[in-house]
């Protein structure tokens, strides 16, 4: 949306120091003003077109470096990755902490009011929590100084209305500008009279309304587009396992098969893998069995990772790959009866450090790699494709380590991880293949 635009430049209008000032007031004079040193700014636009290639191909366009590509045709959809996406994470200890948590108030709104599909309990916190970001952002950067009431774009005061209209008209992701844009291209294509243009779209658009409402009333006639490839395997709510897959049977590792064990309560014997998975939401999860096979050369964007529901909590995994382990489902007239479970075997991330998430407003979720806990998964708790991005953040306890960060797609479901909004005004809202195709499969 055209909001997304005209906040990112804001941010960073302020943050680079680039934005008009009247004297007495200077640059050089504001705290926040950290990329004014070009050098630091140089270094974050890297670590920007760094973490693309940790972002699956289901998330579309990777933002480019910023610091040599802001002023040359920069997409509104890699402002969202980057500004709400990836800059939480990117600019911990390096924006001062006030502003920075002021910024992660208004990502984590943002984050809530882009889904396709919102709670009451979700509206409520972001509507607390936008509305407290405006107000702090006024007390941080205006400071009621008259030569900075410039400062104080239209925008900042348009996010208060996000909740209302979402009451009104459903989720703003509905109706946002890349929704309007698709509707007028694809409108545009099925034009068939150049010497009356105006008449046959109006007509094209009265003729795919005329379509919609009989679809809704008989969901019969809403055919699928494609089906599935026929070495596919449907395995029902939108769930379908893709090749590739091994030719022959293999046997798992040692911890595999004592994961596999402890799942099934019996031996193991030797299976076969199986590289993809398309969820219901369309996505394509992929492997650590095939995507390690590309060269380091000819990097992949990774879509290995994985957000899963587990025991009803969230938790992040990295999928090595997945498999059909025949289990005994019952005793039959002729003897036992075989079934077939279908699993991912996983490598777990921890859950999200606690304190920096409740430090960042639930905007930063960062996990440490267990590489020694390898779980046995229904492949129906996959929820989404996610991307980790690895960093080395100084936590709040003050350990240094190597970690990973979670970046969702704007408009999916967002992961919460258990912990609400706390906001100072949270308690008053609350009385509430071939793998030399991978890049282009998705």
């Amino acid at each position: 949306m055209r909001l997304v635009q005209l906040l990112a430049d804001l941010f960073l209008s302020l943050w680079r120091g680039k934005i008009d000032y009247t004297a007495p007031d200077h640059p050089s004079t504001w705290p926040w003003a950290i990329f004014r040193d070009v050098d630091m700014w140089q270094v974050h636009g890297a670590a920007v077109a760094a973490a693309g290639q940790y972002l699956p191909g289901s998330f579309d366009r990777k933002p480019r470096d910023p610091a040599q590509k802001i002023n040359t045709g920069y997409k509104t959809w890699e402002f969202q990755i980057y500004i709400f996406g990836l800059g939480p994470a990117l600019l911990f200890n390096v924006l001062p902490q006030p502003y920075w948590r002021n910024y992660c108030r208004i990502v984590r709104a943002f984050r809530l009011i882009n889904q396709h599909s919102i709670s009451v309990a979700e509206l409520q916190a972001a509507h607390t929590a936008f509305n407290e970001w405006e107000v702090e952002f006024e007390l941080l950067y205006y400071e009621r100084r008259a030569e900075r009431l410039h400062f104080i774009c239209p925008c900042v005061h348009q996010v208060s209305h996000l909740v209302t209209q979402t009451i009104q008209k459903g989720p703003p992701i509905c109706y946002s500008q890349w929704t309007m844009e698709r509707t007028v291209g694809n409108l545009g294509q099925e034009i068939r009279q150049p010497s009356n243009p105006y008449s046959n779209l109006s007509r094209e658009g009265v003729r795919r309304c005329q379509v919609n409402a009989l679809k809704a009333i008989i969901p019969e006639l809403d055919v699928p587009l494609r089906g599935i490839p026929s070495t596919a395997i449907d395995l029902g709510g939108g769930y379908v396992l893709l090749r590739k897959r091994d030719y022959r049977a293999v046997h798992p590792s040692q911890a595999e098969t004592i994961a596999i064990e402890a799942y099934l309560g019996l031996d193991a014997h030797k299976i076969h893998r199986w590289a993809r998975l398309r969820l219901p939401n369309g996505q394509i999860v992929r492997t650590a069995w095939r995507e390690t096979l590309r060269p380091p050369e000819r990097p992949i964007r990774v879509s290995r990772n994985v957000k899963l529901v587990l025991d009803g909590d969230v938790r992040l995994a990295e999928v090595q790959y997945f498999t059909r382990l025949a289990a005994e489902s019952g005793i039959g007239e002729d003897g036992p009866i075989w079934s077939w479970k279908d699993v991912a075997i996983v490598v777990m991330y921890s859950q999200p450090d606690a304190d920096l998430l409740d430090l960042s407003f639930q905007a930063v979720s960062s996990c440490a790699y267990l590489e020694d806990d390898i779980r046995v998964v229904n492949i129906k708790s996959i929820k989404a494709v996610v991307g980790m991005v690895p960093h080395k953040p100084t936590l709040p306890s003050g350990v240094i380590e190597n970690r990973f960060f979670l970046v969702e797609k704007p408009g999916l479901d967002i992961a919460t991880f258990g912990v609400p909004y706390e906001g100072p005004g949270a308690q008053d809202d609350e009385d509430d293949d071939d793998e030399e195709n991978m890049d282009d499969i998705e």
